[in-house]
């Protein structure tokens, strides 16, 4: 399914982009140069913009049959919130609210458990991002550091968006 595995690769750059700024690798801004929370927020809004014309994709033509909307309406959960991320890092506004759109964003997704039944990974994946997250909330309020995010980040980015991708890319299913 082509649509997701673009989704899977978008957003997967796009958090390894956050991680990388969250554990300090190019992050320091250079005086009289561009900020680079900038260049992360662009990366970030572009992969949100994609992610949303997949999820267009995917209930315009049907492409998981009947739960075409159910997928469709998950991958924009994900495509609203890179999009307001992206808008967030580009416009240097305070990433509190965001923080506070995490919260349903780490737990509507919990309701399509169902939806995945016998894919033990989307499954875990599901979990993996409720506590990424909820962790990106506790960070925006300074109540996790920045550090601590990163390496959650990674792991997000690795198992949860570049695994997947790679298994649909190389012609298998998700297990």
């Amino acid at each position: 399914m082509p649509p997701i595995t673009i989704v899977f690769f978008g957003s997967g750059i796009a958090v390894w982009a956050n991680a990388m700024y969250f554990a300090g690798i190019g992050a320091d801004k250079k005086e009289g140069a561009a900020d680079p929370l900038k260049s992360v927020g662009w990366i970030t809004l572009v992969a949100g913009l994609a992610d949303a014309a997949q999820a267009y994709a995917i209930m315009s033509n049907a492409l998981a049959g009947d739960a075409s909307i159910l997928l469709a309406g998950l991958v924009s959960i994900y495509a609203a919130f890179f999009i307001f991320l992206g808008l967030t890092e580009i416009m240097g506004l305070d990433l509190r609210p965001l923080g506070n759109v995490c919260i349903a964003v780490a737990l509507v997704p919990l309701f399509y458990w169902d939806f995945f039944s016998g894919s033990w990974m989307f499954q875990s994946i599901l979990v993996v991002w409720a506590i990424v997250f909820l962790a990106i909330t506790l960070t925006a309020y300074g109540k996790l550091s920045g550090k601590v995010l990163s390496v959650l980040l990674f792991v997000t980015a690795l198992y949860t968006f570049f695994t997947p991708a790679i298994i649909l890319a190389t012609g298998n299913e998700i297990p």
